[in-house]
């Protein structure tokens, strides 16, 4: 017998199925890394929710998910799944069937609250267009967005970017209808193929797309910037005072109950100079907000300052403009992703472990006669048994860097400009390095001025002030794991949409992590922009409630079933070794390069696989000892 008195096993004659309106996707993912999705209906069978789940979970961690969405005891639930006409009451050792009926379980429905007031997200980026479709699908339409600037898309694409920027890492984790199980990988928009690396361009058509097909133009107010947040009375909602982000007209007052933010933290462009600026006789720019005329930069000798992911794509962006040489100096060489790493990582079902991660950098590390266990930003052992990476800025992934340092057309040094003269750069470690054209890509600031907007004193996980109706979120920009689940932002946007929701929908439950949340000050960075030891510790405490871990963990899930549809290992291997080989021909034909023997792209299919069977294998270990350790401790 079960706890809740059902026999462990009875075939019964199964009644017919009622109409089900809707299935809910809970986002709730079992333990282990879920590679299936399991429906559960009510008693009646009126209604149906999904949790992912692995090959291994079991009923009563099941029945413990059911009873924290549904606040019925665990011990009053039995699960009953179909064998052709009849139903089978599951045993509680059996593996939990794809299928099954809740018996004990009147409704999945939980009540959310309800506002007297719109809830406002801030800003049309990503981030922002997710968040308000989460809103959407969940049933809520009294939804505003506020974008400063004229369309769908976010500052940092808009803005930062420029015509030749491309997508560092594949398409198939970073659109718009990545939030949604059901929705394809977009191959084509409009009449437009949506290429695997899309560039800045292709890219916003695609948000546009997205916002036309979801008619986001409905509930999102462009041109508007918005000048202070501040709280009501007595907890009666948020006063937040708008301005026409052109100066022409005048402002509004909204009131609303909640306000999602996504202010971006790629807000102004660092700035630097050095003394002989005015006497160096070429060419000195910033390299991003689209500052940059790269046809000056035809047969010349350039420095790209700095080290970051801007700077990875201004080293394609500079040889595919026929330049003669890039020397990258900067003070730190920071490590970057390769293409079939960044695929891998978001292919597989469970992370990457670092020394994998490693080992795969390295064949293309060779080609610049690098070591990159070496790096600064590399922990290791004697044995490199483990790597831990950790560094300020995410990796730029990238193949053609490597391809033009193994051609001489790339060198880095590891240096600092201490002053310019007429046609060279003389470093503080006292060589002159002659040169053309000097690219500062020393990065972008976050803006202080968004802590005075928001009126934030202090993060608390990503809630304003420890307000659970207030959530602020931009993008990362660290390194910061031994093991690499993905080199993309896009997965984040989604995780976190569903948190900001969860807690607009139960505001009650942020008391249950409140205490357990880290939190920050303004120092170094704005407040609202969250370090790794911020981040991380937060999106942990997250998961300690069950039905939003659960969700979460169906967010993760995306991520390698998006992979797997939009890029087959073969053919997205062909992909790249067919744009390795079309860069070669580019140097050979404007003889940028000399004869040495063409490079084969590093990777084949036999290593690709072997890197998939290494990273199974090695989870399955651990997993088995894992395992073994807690049975011991019985």
């Amino acid at each position: 017998m079960t706890a809740g008195g059902y026999p462990e096993q009875q075939i019964v004659p199964a009644a017919p199925r009622p109409h089900v309106k809707e299935k809910v996707e809970t986002g709730i993912v079992t333990s282990g890394k879920p590679t299936r999705v399991i429906e559960i209906y009510n008693q009646d069978e009126s209604e149906c929710i999904t949790i992912g789940a692995s090959s291994s979970t079991r009923i009563p961690e099941v029945c413990d998910i059911i009873s924290s969405y549904t606040k019925v005891d665990a011990d009053k639930i039995q699960l009953v799944s179909k064998v052709g006409s009849f139903a089978v009451k599951q045993r509680l050792s059996d593996e939990v069937a794809s299928k099954v009926v809740a018996l004990g379980v009147r409704s999945f429905k939980r009540p959310i609250k309800q506002y007297s007031h719109p809830i406002l997200v801030l800003g049309a980026g990503l981030g922002g267009m997710q968040t308000v479709l989460t809103f959407l699908r969940s049933g809520r339409k009294d939804i505003i967005c506020l974008e400063k600037l004229d369309d769908f898309g976010g500052h940092s694409w808009i803005n930062v970017a420029n015509q030749y920027t491309k997508l560092q890492t594949e398409k198939g984790t970073y659109h718009v209808d990545y939030m949604f199980h059901e929705e394809k990988v977009p191959s084509h928009i409009d009449e437009m193929i949506y290429k695997n690396w899309p560039t800045r361009d292709e890219l916003l058509k695609m948000f546009r797309a997205a916002g036309a097909k979801h008619g986001l133009q409905d509930y999102t107010r462009f041109g508007t910037s918005v000048e202070k947040v501040r709280n009501l009375p007595e907890g009666n909602g948020y006063a937040v005072h708008t301005l026409p982000a052109k100066g022409e007209g005048e402002g509004e007052l909204l009131i609303v109950s909640a306000v999602c933010a996504w202010p971006g933290n790629l807000c102004h462009c660092r700035e630097i100079t050095w003394p002989g600026e005015d006497e160096f006789g070429g060419y000195i720019e910033y390299a991003s907000f689209g500052k940059v005329d790269y046809r000056k930069a035809e047969r010349k000798e350039c420095i790209l300052y700095g080290h970051g992911a801007f700077t990875i794509e201004n080293v394609r962006t500079l040889v595919e403009h026929k330049c003669k040489k890039v020397i990258v100096m900067c003070r730190k060489r920071n490590l970057c992703g390769m293409k079939i790493v960044s695929w891998l990582c978001n292919w597989m079902e469970v992370p990457v472990q670092g020394p994998i991660v490693m080992e795969a950098f390295q064949r293309m590390y060779d080609l610049v006669g690098f070591d990159a266990w070496s790096a600064y930003s590399v922990k290791t052992d004697a044995n490199r048994t483990y790597a831990h990476i950790s560094q300020k800025t995410v990796f730029g992934v990238t193949d053609v860097y490597f391809l033009a340092g193994y051609y001489g057309l790339m060198d880095v040094v590891v240096d600092e400009i201490k002053r310019l003269a007429p046609g060279c750069a003389h470093t503080k470690k006292g060589k002159k390095i002659e040169c053309d054209v000097i690219l500062k890509a020393v990065g972008t600031m976050a803006d202080f001025g968004k802590d005075k907007m928001l009126g934030l004193k202090e993060l608390v996980g990503v809630w304003c002030n420890g307000d659970p109706l207030r959530p602020v979120s931009c993008n990362g920009m660290f390194v910061e794991a031994r093991n690499f689940g993905g080199f993309s932002s896009g997965p984040g946007f989604v995780g976190m949409a569903r948190a900001m929701q969860w807690f607009v929908d139960y505001p009650e439950d942020f008391e249950l992590i409140r205490g357990a949340l880290p939190k920050r000050r303004a120092g170094e960075q704005p407040c609202y922009v969250a370090d790794a030891m911020h981040l991380l510790p937060t999106m942990t405490t997250l998961n300690s409630i069950p039905m939003l871990g659960a969700q979460l963990a169906v967010c993760d899930a995306l991520k390698h079933m998006k992979t797997k549809a939009a890029h087959p290992p073969k053919q997205f291997l062909a992909e790249c070794k067919a744009e390795w080989e079309a860069y070669i021909n580019h140097f050979k034909d404007n003889k940028m390069v000399d004869d040495r023997p063409e490079p084969p792209y590093p990777y084949t299919d036999e290593i690709v696989q072997g890197y998939v069977d290494r990273v199974t294998m090695e989870w399955m270990r651990k997993t088995a000892a894992a395992q073994s350790r807690a049975d011991r401790a019985k």
